[in-house]
């Protein structure tokens, strides 16, 4: 899988990225594979950055309440993404995420990655905070 092409054309949170944009995203990605049911992101932990999922499927798991077990919520697939607030600002996470397939695989873009490429492209920057206002 050509990783620059995967951002450009497969996840629409990315869509619209240059080429040198992606090379520098794709450049700056950190993959990372998981099992069914392998905690991803535990809910209240520091998310470090965008999370795109590249195969296989992620549950996100909500907690009802503080004693219960963790209730699945939406699955997401190849092209998805979580963690996106994370680009712009320290945050954490909401839910816990883990792994749904017996093979999961992640491209995880750290924090700094976006940043340089938000200071350097105003469009960019503004078409992605409209994206994170939108989303809530």
């Amino acid at each position: 899988m050509i990783i620059t092409e995967f951002l450009q054309n497969q996840v629409p949170f990315l869509k619209g990225l240059t080429d040198e944009q992606a090379r520098e995203l794709a450049s700056a990605v950190e993959e990372r594979a998981y099992k069914s049911g392998q905690t991803i992101v535990f809910k209240g932990a520091t998310v470090d950055g965008l999370h795109v999922i590249a195969a296989g499927k992620v549950s996100v798991c909500a907690k009802a309440e503080k004693n219960s077990a963790g209730a699945p919520g939406a699955v997401l697939g190849p092209g998805d993404v979580f963690g996106e607030r994370s680009i712009v600002e320290i945050t954490t996470a909401k839910a816990a995420f883990k792994g749904a397939a017996p093979e999961t695989l992640l491209f995880v873009i750290p924090q700094r990655a976006f940043v340089r490429l938000l200071q350097n492209d105003t469009a960019l920057k503004f078409r992605v905070y409209a994206l994170l206002k939108s989303s809530g």
